[in-house]
């Protein structure tokens, strides 16, 4: 039985029915069984300390954040998923935000409402609220904000979230209605909200104006909890943030927070371990059961919202070929790639739902996977599309290299010879949006629905459909997802989607991981939203 601590991924966005037919299949009946009686925890903490005192305000938490270099901070132009659930949700608050399970819950604004047709969202803001530079933030900046947004001279990655929106009234200062064409579900979750919903996170256009879009980019002026501290600012490197005094909510209990971009995993694992960082902003795998193993930190394990995949770029012949993609799909054993590469630290996916997403989510053994691994079936078809003996580079960064090198030993056994290239982050980034790669393994990261995970990579005109994936029946399926707001008609067709995905191999579907996170246990208060880093609840207790 593969190594699975099923504990991580119970949560409320689980359903007990699929944790316990994951765990039956696994081999794990007495899991199962005390499942089945048992309550859902929200997330799993291993060493918190029993009691916590009162939050004590002030000192410096130092972060160790795991990229080898951030491209930029500009919400609007932000496509790193752990940079915006991560980061950007600490520089930028939005009108919204998220609970620990994923409810939406007040942030600048603090009222909104909904018309009965789903076509018109009046929000309100707070009084009195300020970015970080001192302008008063009103209605108008959420106004200025959808503007550049959908600028096409701008660009943003993030525009057709906003695609819908017919007009916007300020009918005051602290007023901002948004009518639509259509009813969007999930408009508010994926659009407007503090992190994933970057599209309408509001910037002052005074500072961007005075800045310039290049200078904005590395040391941006936001509205959240922490301000970065331009003379420190290095995306290479790191970076100081510190606790904005006039946050709606109030300071910060931090001074603030010194972060160390530190690339390469196991010197993450030793840079906590040393302290010369208080926390990692993901636990690398490797490392995972080493932290565990010690009492004087705190692992917090989430389920997550993330899918990853094997990405063959329709560019580059044969990979146009989709007899050529299945072979390779159905060449790869999943579960052995979690374990060796990933250290059992994640579930066998097969498509872009995540179990977090659980009112749509079907576990792998519930439903047909035409992409299940079948070496038999994967050689004959290797045989039949031509590729044996073709050797496609794998595009990869530190933290994928151990996937990568995974891939390569395993599709060796259909007669391919994968050849492997590491890039810093910003290199790879710069590539992948430019669709010049072979293979890539990507995915998406702290999303806010799955429309996140599925219209930016497969919608005919997504941001990140770089592979050049194009399915009319895809392109109608996902609109109707979006032009619903019944939650049982959307995730029927979010399965549908995901069975044309499995036999069209836009992507050879991998794995969803566990959010996992950990802290020098000192380090008090963090909140377990998953797959984001609320830090201003964070104290430390020194």
């Amino acid at each position: 039985m593969a190594r699975i601590d099923w504990s991580i991924l119970s949560g409320p966005r689980v359903s007990r029915r699929t944790l316990i037919a994951l765990a039956a299949a696994s081999g794990a009946a007495g899991y199962a069984s005390r499942l089945a009686a048992a309550p859902l925890p929200t997330a799993r903490f291993t060493n918190l300390k029993a009691a916590q005192g009162e939050p004590v305000t002030g000192g410096t938490l130092n972060l160790g954040f795991g990229i080898s270099q951030i491209p930029n901070l500009d919400p609007a132009k932000v496509n790193l998923g752990i940079v915006a659930g991560e980061l950007v949700s600490n520089l930028f608050s939005s009108l919204v935000q998220f609970d620990e399970q994923l409810g939406l819950v007040p942030d600048l604004a603090e009222t909104w409402t909904v018309s009965e047709d789903g076509l018109v969202y009046t929000f309100t803001l707070r009084d009195g609220l300020t970015f970080h530079n001192g302008d008063p933030l009103q209605a108008a900046d959420i106004v200025y904000t959808y503007e550049r947004t959908v600028d096409p001279d701008f660009a943003s990655p993030h525009a057709n979230k906003l695609a819908l929106i017919e007009a916007v009234d300020t009918p005051d200062d602290l007023t901002v209605e948004f009518t639509l064409s259509a009813p969007f579900a999930p408009f508010m979750a994926v659009a407007a909200s503090r992190g994933p919903g970057r599209a309408l996170t509001p910037i002052p256009q005074r500072a961007f104006e005075e800045m310039g879009e290049e200078q904005y980019d590395q040391t941006p002026v936001g509205c959240g909890p922490f301000a970065i501290v331009p003379e420190t600012a290095d995306l290479s490197s790191g970076f100081e943030l510190t606790a904005f005094e006039n946050w709606y909510a109030g300071r910060p209990f931090l001074d603030s927070i010194n972060v160390t971009i530190i690339a390469e995993p196991s010197s993450r694992i030793s840079a906590l371990e040393a302290g010369d960082v208080d926390m990692l902003d993901i636990i690398p795998a490797i490392g995972v059961e080493q932290i565990l193993g010690n009492p004087d930190f705190t692992v917090v394990q989430t389920p997550g919202t993330s899918w990853n995949g094997l990405a063959m770029n329709y560019a580059r012949p044969p990979w146009d070929n989709p007899e050529a993609r299945m072979a390779v799909a159905k060449a790869i054993d999943r579960q052995a790639l979690i374990d060796t590469a990933l250290f059992g630290l994640a579930n066998p996916s097969i498509g872009a739902i995540a179990p977090a997403f659980a009112w749509a989510y079907i576990p792998p053994e519930e439903q047909e996977t035409p992409q299940a691994f079948n070496l038999e079936e994967a050689r004959a078809l290797a045989e039949s599309a031509g590729i044996v003996g073709q050797a496609p580079t794998i595009m990869a960064t530190t933290d994928t290299q151990r996937t990568a090198e995974v891939l390569r030993n395993q599709l060796s056994e259909i007669g391919l010879d994968v050849q492997f290239e590491q890039l810093q982050q910003a290199a790879w980034n710069e590539r992948w949006t430019a669709g010049d790669f072979d293979w890539i393994t990507n995915g998406s990261v702290a999303d806010a629905d799955p429309d996140d995970g599925h219209w930016n990579f497969f919608y005919s005109e997504g941001p990140w459909n770089t592979h050049g994936y194009n399915n009319p029946e895809i392109d109608e399926l996902l609109e109707a997802t979006r032009a619903t707001g019944d939650q049982e008609e959307r995730a029927a067709l979010f399965q549908e989607i995901q069975a044309i995905l499995q036999v069209d191999v836009p992507y050879a579907f991998l794995h969803h991981t566990i959010d996992t996170t950990g802290f020098h246990s000192d380090v008090q208060g963090y909140l377990p939203v998953p797959e984001m880093r609320y830090m201003e609840h964070v104290w430390l207790d020194r």
